[in-house]
């Protein structure tokens, strides 16, 4: 796909540099830039219902309009959502609709919530909304949780989203150059994605919007060249003079076909034949799991600590107890992420170097999903004992860990939902995050007639300290399970393919 300029009504492009930022430049023009995509190349695609990893992350800096730009997107004309810290998952939907994802509930609750039961409440981990547009029936938008300026916990739980799903549209204000934090983001979705596009907002109030392009393309340029040649779409979101939403739009659509392409590659059957005899692949299998199981609960034991120095320095804030359960639960939303996506990479890297030295040939990518479909299927089939394969952890009051089960209740906890259901991964995500009454306990008290009352700072960093010590208690027993899990379910898949000198996975 080319790259072209997207020509604005009397505006003109050809700028060389942008000596009001202090900014050099390559000395190009901004025409010759890549800017975005020509739509002239695409080809018709019949719209069908996005899968659970069709989605695009929209993330931005603070103030730059990624809500607008959405509403715009899909062309939804609604006042603002008052989502708080939450995901905003805006799906497709015969009707418009809203439900909130709440940790320790199973079931979604309608949003706003409007029933009169009192008792304490928790802020969503996710909020879908539903709304009958063709572009949501390609592609899932997921509106990142505030304002803009992401912290460390959110921008990771944001690229790993965007990992899973189609990539990142990161929305830029045209009325200033892109920030320190924002180049370091960046830097690090670059890294791990394979799509990046940027988005200029308001275009229409700044005159000054080609020199601010070209700035912000001199500041990623050194940064590698997926953000050097990431296309930018200039855009205003003025209803009376909408101007560049349409050309986005297909770019997302060219995401999602590329997915989907992608995916219509993989096919056929790939026979596997094994020559070994023995039971060396067991100890094989064995030095693997442990090896890797003692190194997930080490990392967690240390990100654990981490997070404890993170909320001690957010009780000595001038926030104080009231602000540490929002803090805490955006670490340990983190912290589950971070904890799956290790065990996914190490599932896929356990079957790469066991069945790698069992089977006669290196085993494909096709031959790898093969296994990682069958070992999933015996790892559900190993659960004799009636124990649900998914389970939520819940932080309480009494600094105690509790388990809620079913996929519901994992759901709740996920930042985009579909937690348990992604195809390619083995084990059973992980989930963790703090109750209603974790929530409600250390916010002010408010009598009658008086100044409100704060919470002991004593008392909340005891609180914290014991809650910390029975998470890593009950994650390390979860991981322990995950990874017996799959010893046993690769122990079978292992055990056919040498009894039978193929591979029946």
């Amino acid at each position: 796909m080319g790259f072209g300029v997207m020509q604005a009504p009397l505006i003109d492009l050809a700028i060389t540099s942008a000596p009001s930022f202090g900014v050099p430049t390559s000395g190009r023009s901004v025409a010759a830039m890549p800017v975005r995509g020509s739509r002239n190349q695409r080809q018709p695609v019949t719209p069908s219902q996005p899968s659970h990893r069709c989605c695009a992350i929209v993330a931005g800096t603070a103030g730059s309009g990624k809500t607008a730009l959405i509403n715009a997107l899909i062309r939804r004309s609604a006042e603002p959502l008052e989502a708080g810290d939450a995901w905003v998952v805006f799906r497709h939907g015969e009707r418009p609709e809203a439900w909130a994802f709440v940790p320790g509930h199973r079931e979604p609750r309608p949003f706003p919530d409007r029933s009169t039961i009192k008792g304490p409440v928790r802020p969503a981990r996710r909020i879908e909304i539903a709304h009958p547009s063709p572009l949501l029936k390609r592609v899932a938008l997921i509106d990142t949780p505030g304002r803009g300026d992401l912290d460390p916990a959110t921008a990771e739980i944001s690229l790993d989203a965007a990992a899973d799903g189609l990539g990142l549209l990161f929305v830029v204000d045209a009325a200033a150059p892109l920030g320190r934090a924002d180049l370091d983001l960046l830097t690090a979705a670059a890294e791990r994605l394979e799509r990046i596009a940027f988005v200029l907002t308001r275009i229409d109030q700044h005159d000054e919007w080609p020199e601010m392009l070209a700035a912000n393309r001199a500041l990623l340029a050194p940064r590698g060249p997926r953000l050097a040649t990431a296309p930018w779409f200039p855009v205003s979101l003025d209803p009376a003079s909408t101007f560049g939403v349409a050309e986005l739009r297909h770019q997302l659509e060219a995401w999602a076909d590329e997915r989907a392409a992608a995916g219509a590659r993989v096919g056929g059957v790939a026979a596997a034949t094994v020559s070994a005899t023995g039971d060396a692949w067991q100890e094989h299998l064995e030095r693997e799991i442990r090896t890797r199981r003692l190194a997930a609960i080490e990392r967690v034991s240390i990100d654990l600590a981490t997070i404890h120095v993170r909320c001690v320095q957010e009780l000595g804030s001038g926030k104080g107890c009231p602000e540490l359960p929002r803090v805490l639960d955006r670490q340990l939303h983190a912290l589950s992420v971070r904890s799956t996506r290790q065990l996914h990479t190490d599932t896929r890297e356990v079957i790469g170097a066991v069945f790698g030295a069992l089977l006669d040939t290196p085993p494909g990518e096709l031959v790898l999903a093969r296994i990682a479909g069958a070992a999933r299927r015996a790892a559900d089939g190993n659960r004799d004992d009636g124990r649900e394969r998914d389970r939520a952890l819940l932080v309480t009051t009494t600094s105690g860990v509790a388990a809620l089960t079913g996929a519901g209740a994992l759901d709740s906890l996920s930042a985009t939902g579909a937690a348990g259901e992604d195809p390619v991964r083995v084990l059973s995500p992980l989930g963790i995050g703090l109750n209603a009454g974790s929530y409600a306990m250390w916010q002010s008290r408010h009598a009658p007639g008086g100044p409100p009352k704060l919470p002991d700072k004593k008392d909340c960093r005891r609180w914290l300290q014991h809650a910390l010590r029975e998470i890593e208690v009950e994650l390390g027993h979860e991981l322990s399970e995950r990874y017996a899990e799959l010893r046993q379910a690769l122990s079978i898949i292992a055990g056919d393919a040498v009894d039978h000198g193929v591979l029946l996975a």
